[in-house]
């Protein structure tokens, strides 16, 4: 399992397991899975998002041992994700400081059209998608009442016909036993003549 961890220094790394499937099957299983990884070992903490898949994981493990037992586990994608070096943040905004715009800023009228920060982009995005997800779920629901309905429908008709058969099978019986009946009244009355 994780024989070697001694020989590994302590890190930090995040494991993303790939959620296509959020059905409650899925989702139960890449959760016990996430509280299993304090097993794993050499782990000293793990922190396991369900709803994003990410799951935190610092200790002296190797990362690509740990991703192949949680896609054991799982049965799912799991991806390793470093997170980036704080030396190559400082670069970045270094660079970005030194170099100049490489366009004008935009005149007042068009800076307006634009959206004036992505989070709020982000944030109806949000909104939208988890409006379409809630459509999605009306639309099955939908479908399972109508496919529930055509199943009731498809029952009472055949109980319907078992009604008849029953009704048309009892009529049979009743007029076998009539015609016996009056069979048996023949033979009752013949048998007084001939007495």
């Amino acid at each position: 399992m994780g024989t070697e961890g001694a020989k590994h220094t302590h890190i930090r790394f995040r494991l993303q397991v790939d959620m296509q499937c959020r059905c409650m099957g899925c989702i139960d299983k890449i959760d016990k899975a996430m509280a299993a990884i304090r097993t794993f070992t050499g782990v000293e903490t793990s922190v396991g998002d369900v709803g994003t898949g990410v799951v935190a994981v610092a200790g002296k493990v190797d990362p690509a041992e740990l991703c192949q037992w949680l896609k054991r586990k799982t049965r799912k994608d799991v991806k390793i994700v470093r997170p980036r070096r704080p030396s190559d943040n400082r670069n970045k905004q270094k660079r970005s400081r030194d170099t100049p715009p490489s366009a004008p800023p935009l005149p007042q009228h068009l800076s307006r059209a634009l959206p004036t920060s992505r989070v709020h982009s982000d944030h109806k995005d949000l909104h939208l998608i988890e409006k379409k997800i809630r459509d999605l779920d009306k639309a099955r629901d939908t479908l399972k009442m109508r496919n529930l309905k055509n199943e009731l429908t498809a029952t009472r008709c055949e109980l319907k016909q078992s009604r008849e058969a029953i009704s048309n099978g009892k009529k049979a019986l009743l007029d076998g036993a009539l015609i016996q009946l009056h069979a048996y009244k023949k033979l009752e009355s013949l048998s007084r003549l001939t007495i």
